[in-house]
């Protein structure tokens, strides 16, 4: 039973790598392009957050709203500057391009607001369950993410925008025959992954506390990607859940590994997780849930 309050902190960690996710994955459904810029964005949501509560007292479920307008333009910025010159150059030149972007933002970062670590404590309050206890801010945040990932599995399902989207993703260049402005879906889509993925940035700072800098996307760029492959690339909730998996098997498995006395238990719960992708795509290679 002691296993129990790991798996559901786990849960609740899952549910924002799922969110950090879906950007990612939805980029790469509609553009087929890896966004590897995409931790970079992760650390503007964070610094969104921290700058956000410490200046102006704004929680951070609140800043998240402020994160996704700031990374929807971002997204667009990027989509002009980065993404649409190179469209005819290939996607591996894209990613090359991507790269350097991301490069810059964390440079530009450490520039502006220097390297050392940073954080803040933000508390609601804490909830007991026998053993348990739930801290509420970061159950909150946990919700929040479902409810995001939720309502842009609804948008993309039942608008307008959704059906251009999913045609675009079927073949761009009948969806551009019967009159749908691909070049509109491409820059909706840019804008919407990276202003979600600031979102996901805000509410990772709720897990931690003192650990914001301007070179913390790298790792979180690595666990999306993985997490989006487990849950096949391009699909929203397929994201989501394997985040929750990805979360779940981290969580777990450094108790685990704590139990059996490694030194590093952490790096061996992601190794843990590393090879549930493998056990996956050896039995489903487009994901959990790509058909």
């Amino acid at each position: 039973m002691e296993v129990i309050p790991y798996f559901l902190a786990g849960l609740i960690i899952g549910s924002i790598y799922g969110l950090i996710t879906l950007g990612l994955s939805l980029i790469f459904g509609v553009l087929r392009v890896a966004n590897v810029a995409h931790g970079s964005f992760v650390m503007i949501g964070a610094y969104v957050a921290f700058f956000g509560f410490t200046l102006w007292n704004i929680p951070p479920p609140v800043a998240a709203f402020g994160a996704l307008a700031l990374g929807a333009g971002l997204g667009a910025l990027v989509y002009y500057v980065a993404v649409k010159p190179l469209m005819r150059a290939g996607e591996l030149n894209i990613l090359v391009a991507l790269f350097a972007l991301g490069l810059l933002i964390a440079e530009a970062a450490r520039m502006v607001w220097g390297p050392d670590f940073r954080g803040y404590a933000w508390s609601i309050g804490s909830l007991s369950l026998g053993a348990l206890v739930v801290e509420l801010s970061k159950a909150l945040g946990a919700l929040m993410a479902l409810a995001i990932a939720v309502a842009l599995e609804l948008f993309l399902r039942r608008t307008y925008f959704g059906r251009a989207v999913r045609a675009v993703v079927q073949d761009p260049v009948g969806a551009q025959v019967v009159g749908i402005d691909v070049e509109k879906v491409f820059l909706l889509s840019t804008a919407i992954g990276i202003g979600v993925t600031t979102m996901g940035g805000v509410l990772l700072t709720l897990f931690i506390p003192v650990g914001i800098n301007p070179y913390m996307g790298g790792v979180y760029t690595l666990i999306s990607f993985v997490i989006a492959v487990m849950g096949g690339l391009g699909s929203i909730m397929g994201a989501y859940v394997a985040g929750l998996l990805f979360g779940v098997f981290q969580s777990v498995g450094y108790y685990v590994f704590s139990l059996l006395g490694f030194a590093q238990p952490f790096e061996m719960a992601l190794f843990l997780a590393f090879l549930l992708l493998l056990f996956i795509l050896l039995f489903k290679p487009t994901g959990l849930f790509k058909i």
